[in-house]
């Protein structure tokens, strides 16, 4: 069985297996219904909402949709003040041997 998240994966997502196990710990780690102050996961029995799994959860899934920074272009470069000529010409030497 395929659940419903797998199937819609963002395109901001950097990190598809961090955010696949992110997604399924918060939907395991919920509040309860009749009091939404405790975490309802058996494992967390009865900790305050959000507990540590959820806030990893979450930490995780932020880490998994940060988009990289792209380049904006390219970079605009002035041309130099003045010409330089010459510059990768060997150096005439006028030595001698006597």
């Amino acid at each position: 069985m395929v659940s419903p998240h797998r199937r819609a994966i963002p395109r901001t997502v950097t990190d598809v297996l961090l955010w696949l196990l992110a997604s399924d710990v918060a939907a395991a780690h919920q509040p309860q219904p009749h009091r939404p102050d405790r975490c309802g996961n058996l494992r967390c029995a009865g900790q305050a909402y959000p507990c540590p799994p959820a806030r990893d959860a979450h930490l995780a899934h932020q880490a998994a949709t940060r988009p990289q920074p792209r380049p904006r272009g390219r970079a605009r470069v002035a041309p130099p003040a003045h010409q330089i000529t010459g510059w990768f010409q060997t150096a005439h030497t006028n030595t001698r041997t006597a």
